[in-house]
């Protein structure tokens, strides 16, 4: 019987992290865990569980393919070291699964090579996999966790060779998804992270062209049932853990979805949430929605505030105004604002750098914590093509959101880019370290439960 094998990789080094970033988020730390005490980040070992696991574990239980995990996140990142396990686990004509970072995608490839000469069917999946020479593994998959992925696997495994994948149609998938993510190979991560990941959709409408997540062109909804299924067994592997992350790129898109997790948790008491929006999204019911979920914060894309190169980038707006009414709507209503923050965009200018820098300190009342990152240009962002040319760089080990570009920005040197991204963060640091204001006398205070 043909075995299936998923891998989590050792986790990519942070060696050398930047020094003002490290201390913002030490103070980011101190805040987020002053609001939410149920937080702490773990001594060792991945922050958070590797999701992917939990979901392509159902996929091929719906396959008819068994499943064995291999944690390899405390190995040394050696491919010797890495493949030792990985073929005592496997035989010859076994799928052996992988999704790699940046940092981790070379060590992925060299381990490829590796099982590929011992007769193993390597598949590689993630935002990194359309980059792999030709021949380097046996399949790429650039798509979602889907039955799509399901019917290749099975194909290799049959030895029928795999399947052409489609491309997919914007829109509202006509599909569902019917299954539950299965934890059976997560269980060891009970009591050791500080928050749980959950979605009721999949992928995105929106086509930001700096965004990783807009190459899925669909919105794909999780059934309400499958939904509950999951919860029931988050809850039941996982019982001390109260504070979850939906992570549907974008809370609204569907009315059905937070409609279900309405639903899913109405009986469940003591959870808190977190979700992350578009500001075209911020409307009256959806603010309600949050409350009535029990939602305490909320991300929002915040990339410039020079709407007209968002618009030249792709990313939907009404203008710069709208954009500081809605932040203030959710703020006064009792939500802590948390902001996505990108450096390092193409289109951005000096002037578009200063403008936003400005609007952030004459907002700051509104504003409790900034995800701040640097952009990288991953291989399924819609921009990537474009950019291409302009990579200098292609020692993936340097592809990370805490490093300088590694491309050539079109107004900007990489150097002077790099420069105003330590003034983001600084930004950024200066509101964190300020005492947050009292709430307005009107907000609501967030439900813990619905």
């Amino acid at each position: 019987m043909i075995t299936s094998c998923i891998v989590q990789l050792p986790f990519p080094s942070t060696h050398d992290p930047d020094a003002r970033l490290s201390a913002y988020y030490e103070d980011y730390d101190r805040r987020f865990r002053a609001f939410l005490p149920e937080y702490f980040i773990p001594s060792d070992g991945l922050w958070e569980m590797p999701l992917w696991v939990a979901h392509l574990t159902a996929l091929l239980d719906t396959a008819g393919l068994g499943s064995v995990y291999q944690d390899l996140s405390r190995t040394p990142a050696d491919a010797e070291a890495c493949c030792d396990p990985l073929l005592r686990a496997t035989a010859p004509g076994d799928l052996v699964l992988i999704s790699p970072l940046a940092q981790n995608f070379r060590l992925a490839l060299d381990i490829a090579g590796h099982l590929g000469a011992a007769g193993r069917h390597v598949v590689l999946g993630g935002n990194m996999a359309p980059l792999a020479p030709e021949g380097a593994v046996h399949t790429v998959h650039r798509g979602q966790l889907d039955a799509g992925l399901v019917s290749r696997l099975v194909a290799i495994a049959e030895a029928q060779g795999g399947r052409t994948e489609k491309p997919a149609q914007r829109g509202l998938s006509a599909e569902r998804i019917t299954w539950a993510p299965d934890y059976r190979h997560l269980a060891g991560y009970s009591g050791k992270v500080p928050m749980l990941r959950l979605n009721a959709s999949h992928g995105c409408l929106y086509q930001c062209a700096f965004c990783g997540d807009a190459w899925s062109k669909q919105l794909v909804l999780v059934e309400r049932n499958a939904l509950a299924a999951e919860v029931d067994e988050l809850a039941a592997r996982f019982p001390e853990t109260r504070l979850v992350y939906i992570g549907d790129k974008t809370f609204g898109q569907s009315r059905e979805a937070v409609a279900n997790l309405l639903r899913v948790f109405r009986d469940r008491p003591g959870y808190r949430f977190i979700v992350q929006t578009h500001v075209m999204q911020v409307k009256d019911w959806i603010i309600d929605a949050m409350h009535e979920l029990g939602v305490v914060a909320v991300e929002l894309g915040f990339e410039s505030a020079d709407s007209q190169m968002l618009k030249r980038l792709g990313k939907l707006s009404r203008g710069l105004d709208d954009y500081t009414t809605k932040i203030h709507a959710l703020s006064d209503s009792g939500l802590k604002v948390v902001l996505n923050m990108m450096g390092g965009l193409d289109e951005e200018t000096e002037a578009s750098h200063s403008q936003t820098v400005s609007w952030l300190q004459d907002n700051s009342r509104a504003l409790w914590l900034f995800n701040l990152y640097n952009f990288v240009p991953y291989p399924l962002t819609p921009d990537f093509p474009r950019l291409r040319e302009r990579i200098f760089d292609w020692d993936y080990a340097h592809w990370r959101e805490d490093l300088p570009v590694v491309y050539r920005p079109r107004h900007l040197t990489p150097e002077r880019s790099w420069d105003l991204f330590q003034e983001k963060i600084a930004a950024a640091h200066r509101i964190v370290r300020t005492p947050a204001p009292e709430s307005a006398a009107h907000a609501r205070p967030a439900q813990e439960s619905a």
